[in-house]
């Protein structure tokens, strides 16, 4: 990706997953401060230097203060439990991504957050072991209802034929998300393209180990190795199309 948005995007990344998750008010107070130009310490003066380069709206940065001190629901009854916490902040952190890209077109914003989505749900996926270890489910219960799969069974951390399927459901539902966000990949610069294209690659790639029930993710994360990444990053700068998303059909002989 562009290194000088990475470099504007960095900060407000710090504080939504740092500070702001805390919902400390000196932390709000220093906030309110720094949007009124009188930032205190190295972070909100970074954070200040991205919202005035970016010209990120206000209010658009203090819903990060309002929306991130929530923890993630343990144990969501549905996609749509997830979803209604994932979604809102998802879609603060892609406006200020896209302010920071100047692309502020309306039309970016939705695919915006259902990517942002789809990479959330990605990573929950490959940190399901030490979630599981904590003794934490971040996933749906009805999507373990659909695969005929008890909580005793998944906390086990075997790989069965229905903890098999369980996996299957959620990296297809992945899969989705990634696919309904790749239109804003042609509504940002080139090298944000090309950034977006080579993150979904790399999810793909780690949903399609997850998936294979060779691979045994509980004793062995999956993970991507700097070869992988550069195919990635190569393989991105030609267009993507959603269905270079296999669906789980497509990918039934062929997993890797």
């Amino acid at each position: 990706m562009p290194r000088g948005l990475l470099r504007g995007l960095d900060p407000i990344l710090a504080v939504a997953l740092g500070p702001a998750t805390e919902g400390r008010e000196s932390f709000t107070n220093a906030f309110e401060r720094m949007l009124r130009g009188r930032p205190d310490g190295p972070l909100l003066l970074a954070l200040w230097g991205s919202a005035s380069g970016g010209e990120i709206p206000h209010e658009d940065l203090r819903l990060i203060l309002k929306r991130m001190p929530t923890p993630m629901p343990v144990d969501p009854a549905s996609r749509g439990e997830l979803l209604s916490y994932l979604h809102p902040r998802a879609s603060v952190l892609a406006r200020c991504t896209l302010a920071l890209a100047q692309r502020n077109e309306p039309e970016a914003l939705a695919p915006a957050e259902r990517l942002a989505c789809g990479f959330v749900v990605t990573r929950l996926l490959t940190d399901l072991p030490q979630h599981l270890a904590a003794g934490d489910l971040r996933l749906p219960q009805s999507d373990l209802d659909a695969a005929d799969l008890s909580r005793e069974e998944l906390f086990d951390m075997v790989r069965t034929p229905a903890v098999n399927r369980f996996l299957a459901l959620e990296c297809e539902w992945a899969r989705d998300l990634l696919r309904q966000g790749l239109p804003v990949c042609e509504r940002v610069g080139a090298r944000l393209q090309r950034g977006l294209r080579a993150a979904v690659l790399r999810s793909e790639m780690l949903l399609r180990r997850v998936r294979n029930p060779n691979n045994d993710i509980f004793r062995v994360a999956p993970t991507l190795s700097a070869n992988e990444r550069w195919r990635c990053a190569v393989r991105a700068w030609r267009p993507l199309k959603a269905k270079a998303l296999p669906s789980n059909e497509a990918l039934s002989s062929k997993v890797s």
